[in-house]
């Protein structure tokens, strides 16, 4: 039995984001069994407990976890997404751990030596805990460190304006840091391909897709009019990855839209324009625990996705793509620019992809209709459960 220390971001009960930690979540359940596992983590701002958001608190008894208080988080997350400023921060790996990165160093160095340590897996985003590697390997010559991409570091951002500092972050720190650890795990192939660039070590790169933990029982429902739901973390600032006011722009202008259509939101959103949260065609729900929001995917005629920033499209693969998946429902990717979640909607045809800058938008929701059927399931489909995909995982550990 091995002694595995996680090092990620935010978790449970502290924060609000159910796809920044099901993938950390499900690696504790998949190494639980034969190792030991202990978790270090930072609260979310004001210390809010929001629950477990429907994951099973039973499945975390026995595991070892420390929360870091980070109560100046909400200051920097709101400096550091400030608009044109925000990609560059990035790059950098400044974002919400940074302020207290001494602070992650100093309680993981303590650990380590008081459990005996074998092996340090390190999820980011956040990218500034990849920080500490040079400095726990160091100290920890014996240890083996295995980073975590659930997104893209330098290789996220397609930006030519940036391009000479993000040459500079990949070739002197990104891929220092890379050929300090032992092992890479990435969730999308786009990522993996990416970083085979400049990481030595080849044979070493897992790609641990993020897959579904359930699939739920499909319910059948007739709806009056075409339901779209939404599932997660949206929002109206034009600076946004998920910017509803590209669906908001096209519907507002448009009578007969606003009578077939209607938008169900969930999830733990703020949404401060009145004139969206008032607008007919959009219901926003409160959030809803996990396995009741998979019961409720079944429920809808299309399931939502938006990404909205070109320069971070590529290789994108939300979380919810898979949950989604399970549901049987088909699934509408609304995305600047190609992505690779919509390379796998069109793999297996599993509804549509819009790019919005070479699609009109409005007449695509004109033309689009009801499916009578669910996406019948697949037996390759079980590919991208999270326990199929956690395997490799446990080839590394031993």
């Amino acid at each position: 039995m091995s002694k595995v220390l996680i090092v990620t971001g935010q978790f449970a009960p502290y924060t609000k984001s159910l796809g920044g930690i099901l993938r950390v979540y499900s690696f504790i359940n998949t190494l639980k069994e034969k190792h030991q596992i202990f978790l270090l983590a930072s609260k979310c701002p004001t210390n809010i407990n929001y629950g477990y958001l429907g994951l099973k608190k039973k499945e975390l008894k026995n595991i070892n976890i420390s929360y870091l208080k980070n109560s100046s988080i909400k200051i920097v997350s709101s400096i550091f997404n400030f608009k044109i400023f925000r990609n560059i921060f990035y790059l950098l790996g400044f974002d919400y751990a940074i302020n207290i990165n001494d602070r992650y160093l100093n309680k993981c160095i303590e650990i380590i030596k008081r459990k005996q340590i074998n092996y340090l897996i390190i999820s980011s985003p956040p990218f500034s805990l990849f920080y500490l590697v040079q400095k726990i390997k160091s100290e920890f010559k014996n240890i083996k460190i295995i980073l975590d991409y659930r997104d893209g570091w330098s290789t996220r951002v397609n930006n030519i304006y940036i391009k000479p500092l993000q040459y500079i972050i990949q070739n002197f720190i990104e891929k220092k840091i890379l050929n300090q650890s032992n092992f890479i795990l990435t969730a999308t192939d786009q990522i993996s391909k990416k970083i085979k660039y400049f990481y030595k070590k080849k044979s070493n790169i897992f790609l641990v897709r993020n897959g579904f933990l359930y699939k739920p029982k499909l319910r059948k429902k007739i709806n009056k009019k075409i339901k779209i739901g939404y599932f997660g973390l949206i929002s109206e600032d034009s600076t946004s990855y998920r910017n509803i006011n590209i669906i908001y722009e096209v519907f507002k202008k448009n009578k007969l839209l606003q009578k077939k259509f209607v938008f169900e939101f969930y999830g733990n959103n703020t949404i401060r324009n009145n004139n969206i949260k008032s607008f007919s065609s959009f219901k926003f729900k409160k959030n809803i625990v996990y396995k009741q929001a998979l019961t409720k995917m079944t429920e809808m005629d299309y399931l939502l996705i938006i990404h909205t920033e070109k320069s971070t499209a590529k290789e994108m693969v939300t979380t919810k793509f898979y949950d989604y998946l399970a549901s049987g429902t088909h699934i509408l990717n609304i995305s600047s620019g190609k992505n690779e979640v919509g390379y796998l909607i069109k793999k297996f045809k599993l509804g549509f992809n819009v790019n919005y800058e070479k699609k009109n938008l409005e007449n695509f929701f004109l033309e689009l209709k009801v499916k009578k059927n669910k996406i019948k399931w697949k037996n390759k489909f079980n590919f991208f459960s999270r326990k199929f995909q956690n395997k490799r995982l446990l080839k590394i550990i031993n």
